[in-house]
């Protein structure tokens, strides 16, 4: 890792991701407060702004398939970042005349919209970061890469949740919101700095050819011999995190009895697990380059799910959530250094665009369920928590046959 952190432009990448969890874990924890204030339904609400945030990806991905890949990717990040920090201005601002009132706004369709429009740039932003990373470091090195900058942002994201939901109770819940708009503002000062190679030109735009270049785009994803099972276990991890986001919310709330500090330490346990995921992913060891590698954390972290909900207690509920952590955080470590290893350059920013449109597409319906329909909402938490330890085992095994399978197609064709 020490390579890795000696490359001038990795840093500023990590610099600008770190920057962004905390900033994103502080706001998050302000939401929250804002729920509680306007005595709206923290799951709900919760999956609202999950919803608003996540849709765009499946609504422009497509979009995002076709042109991402033409334009510089440094170029992405720095605007990407700008506008999101210009967008959360506007939120504190409307926020701020809303709450002035003695009577709570009955609705927060503005924040929504506002989360929406941020989601949208998401949608490009996230895979133009991913396809830069090959253009910032050598191939070697991109799983101890990747696992800098997945479990730093994960520890900051929930690590940093006590913070915010200290600053959220201690200042109020606009200045915990307004710190994101801060983070935005530090990230483009690192984005700026970076000076990635790009071994192809952006590729010259040409809209007559622009479906048939999407066409193209997902024959090359399904032929490719391992993209598709990965692409399919990212987006079940996705699943997961889509319900998980929403659920621990309740199951802090109703279940172990905590407020909004409360749940931001309990978040805090699970940074501690992501931290601890780098000892064991991020020396980039042959393991981890294993293609069993991510089906085996799903059943693992299906497993550590299904214990979850047996439990009552905060601090019998913290251990599992620190190793929940790890899991989370290193799941998409070896997903994401695969892709970025075998996908052509040319390709690149293509793939991860179609790998967030999947993954945005089940997280909607994971929030859907939420506040779409009574079937998760009149569900006591313990009881999701279960139904997921068993949809993961279930999936993890398909996954282990389809790559085995899609392997020895790969390899009688050859």
């Amino acid at each position: 890792m020490r390579a890795v952190l000696h490359n001038r432009g990795f840093r500023c990448l990590l610099g600008a991701q770190m920057s962004l969890a905390l900033g994103d874990a502080f706001m998050r924890m302000g939401l929250l407060e804002v729920f509680r204030r306007c005595a709206l339904d923290l799951e709900v609400e919760t999956a609202k702004m999950f919803f608003a945030l996540t849709l765009p990806g499946l609504v422009f991905g497509p979009f995002a398939m076709i042109h991402l890949d033409r334009w510089r990717r440094k170029h992405v990040l720095v605007v990407s970042d700008a506008l999101r920090g210009g967008l959360m201005v506007l939120m504190v601002l409307w926020l701020w005349r809303a709450l002035a009132g003695s009577t709570p706004p009955a609705s927060l369709l503005p924040v929504h919209l506002l989360i929406f429009l941020i989601g949208t740039l998401v949608t490009f932003y996230l895979p133009a970061r991913y396809a830069v990373l090959p253009d910032l470091v050598q191939t070697g090195q991109l799983i101890p890469a990747n696992t800098l900058i997945t479990v730093s942002m994960a520890v900051l994201a929930v690590g940093g949740m006590p913070l915010g939901g200290y600053a959220a109770v201690r200042w109020g819940a606009l200045p915990a919101i307004a710190v994101n708009a801060v983070a935005y503002a530090v990230a483009v000062l690192f984005l700026v700095r970076l000076n990635p190679r790009q071994s192809t030109s952006p590729r010259a735009a040409d809209d007559r050819q622009s479906w048939d270049q999407l066409r193209a785009g997902l024959a090359y994803l399904w032929q490719h011999p391992t993209i598709v099972p990965l692409v399919l276990i990212a987006t079940v991890f996705a699943f997961m995190a889509g319900i998980l986001i929403v659920t621990i919310v309740g199951y802090a709330e109703k279940t172990l009895g905590l407020d909004t500090l409360g749940l931001g330490w309990l978040g805090g346990a699970a940074g501690v697990g992501a931290g601890l995921g780098v000892a064991l992913i991020g020396g980039g060891r042959p393991w981890t380059r294993s293609i069993w590698l991510p089906p085996a954390q799903l059943i693992f972290g299906g497993a550590l799910l299904g214990l979850l909900s047996y439990l009552r207690h905060p601090w019998a509920a913290a251990p599992l959530l620190m190793m929940l952590g790890a899991v989370g955080a290193t799941a998409m470590i070896p997903i994401d250094a695969k892709l970025q290893e075998e996908v052509d350059d040319d390709r690149r920013g293509a793939v991860f665009a179609a790998r967030g449109m999947f993954t945005s597409g089940t997280m909607l319906v994971a929030f859907w369920l939420k506040f779409g329909t009574e079937v998760l909402r009149t569900t006591p938490p313990p009881v999701v928590l279960q139904c997921c330890s068993g949809g993961a085992m279930v999936v993890a095994l398909l996954t282990f046959l389809v790559l085995r399978k899609r392997r020895r197609q790969n390899t009688a064709g050859m």
